[in-house]
């Protein structure tokens, strides 16, 4: 009965008992008054045979009087003492619309204007059949009185009804209270499992569920679960990124204050070597920030749409016509269904990834090649060990080879993160001293 606690709440399951103990007590009801009719219907109907079978017999010509003598006979015995003693003791008789007998005063409009062949009729608790037929071909006789037997079984009938249905209330409310209880069963549970889930225990997930609509609901909460789960992993990871990438220039840079504030005032290189050091920490900060600020951006509805990937190659190798080194390229027409704007980010990574290590090799030269399925970035820096490929996606890593080389670690892991959100693959083949082929495949 937990569900009734929340005041000024309803309860479904109270709503659920409610409507279920509704429909069980109109079943209920239907049957009892569908018996009740039939009862009633089958003992009149009874009744009445009998009563016609006596009043027929009564009735018969003589076939020696022939037609026309039981004619005869039957205006005769319209008032006759033979007639009330044989069928009408103690009871009502109406001869062509003519009171024969009315022992009990029960006559009215109902009795006269019978147009059924057999009825009944209630007074002061006791039920009257009457049953109309034709006597002597053309008389019209009406004829009934109390049956102390249909009354008693409508009356058994009527009390045994009416207990049942004062039972039938209370078991059908347990009943339905039970159904709707049982119903809401996995709700419940799956409330209740919802309930234990906390920032601790994001990674907890809602059981598979037995019948389909509770198992799509738990599906649905386990995929929000999962959302959640993952943007809070990207929001402490960004926590534990930004202390661990900021720590280094902020220290850099309260540093280069503390010199000016000591020095700076008298001494004009030290001032400006300070101003300069603390401006390229700054641009190196706001840089790092927008690349971890990207890193946890969540899973999102991307817009796929047909280009020329020949088109997005061009521009963004343009961008890099001045950083002195050679780019040469072996382009075509290739159309894909893709989305632009992150396509253009994980070639601005990859190749300025190129040009960096092509440079550190003392290289001047880097090649990009569009395929049939896939664009080539080909560089001819020191290489990567086969053991540190899988680690080069890693946020922050960087290979012994590399640590003298400016940069946060982030460019490859924001490349890893956007392949995933436009569906292309990433493969690198990489030979130690000869340089590396980043490999972009389209699925």
């Amino acid at each position: 009965m937990d569900t009734f606690l929340k005041k000024n709440k309803k309860s479904v399951v109270l709503n659920l008992t409610i409507i279920y103990t509704s429909i069980i007590i109109i079943i209920l009801l239907a049957v009892i008054f569908s018996m009740r009719y039939f009862v009633e219907i089958m003992s009149i109907k009874s009744y009445a045979t009998i009563l016609k079978q006596q009043i027929e017999k009564v009735s018969e010509p003589n076939p020696i009087m022939g037609r026309t003598m039981g004619k005869m006979m039957g205006n005769i015995l319209h008032d006759t003492e033979r007639l009330k003693r044989s069928i009408i003791s103690n009871r009502v008789i109406i001869l062509d619309g003519i009171i024969l007998n009315d022992p009990y005063g029960i006559v009215d409009e109902k009795i006269f204007n019978l147009n059924k062949a057999y009825a009944a009729y209630q007074k002061d608790g006791i039920y009257y059949i009457f049953v109309k037929t034709k006597i002597f071909d053309n008389s019209t006789l009406i004829i009934g009185g109390p049956s102390l037997e249909y009354t008693a079984v409508i009356k058994t009938f009527n009390s045994l009804a009416l207990n049942l249905s004062l039972i039938s209330i209370l078991v059908s409310l347990l009943v339905s209270y039970y159904f709707a209880k049982r119903s809401l069963r996995p709700l419940l549970d799956i409330s209740k499992e919802i309930s234990e889930i906390n920032v601790e225990t994001l990674n907890k997930r809602i059981p598979e569920q037995k019948f389909v609509e509770f198992h799509k609901l738990a599906e649905n909460i386990n995929s929000m679960l999962e959302k959640i789960d993952k943007g809070y992993e990207l929001q402490k990871q960004f926590v534990s990124d930004v202390s661990h990438e900021l720590r280094t220039p902020l220290t850099s840079i309260i540093g280069y204050i503390k010199l000016i504030e000591r020095w700076g005032k008298d001494e004009e290189k030290i001032f400006f070597e300070s101003l300069e050091n603390i401006k390229e920490s700054s641009n190196y900060l706001k840089e790092m920030i927008e690349n971890l600020l990207l890193l946890t951006k969540t899973e999102e509805e991307i817009k796929f749409e047909k280009i020329n990937i020949k088109e997005v190659v061009e521009k963004i190798i343009s961008i890099y016509k001045n950083e002195g080194i050679k780019i040469n390229t072996d382009l075509k027409d290739l159309y894909i269904e893709t989305n632009k704007d992150y396509l253009s980010i994980l070639l601005k990574v990859i190749i300025e990834n190129a040009i960096k290590f092509t440079k550190l090799n003392s290289e001047d030269e880097i090649f990009v090649k569009i395929n049939n399925n896939s664009i080539e970035i080909v560089d001819k820096g020191p290489g990567i060990e086969k053991d540190e490929i899988p680690k080069i996606f890693e946020r922050f890593y960087k290979s012994d080879k590399s640590r003298s080389v400016k940069g946060f670690g982030l460019g490859l892991s924001i490349a890893k993160k956007i392949s995933e959100k436009i569906n292309v693959k990433i493969e690198i083949i990489s030979d130690m001293g000869k340089g590396s082929t980043f490999k972009i495949k389209f699925s």
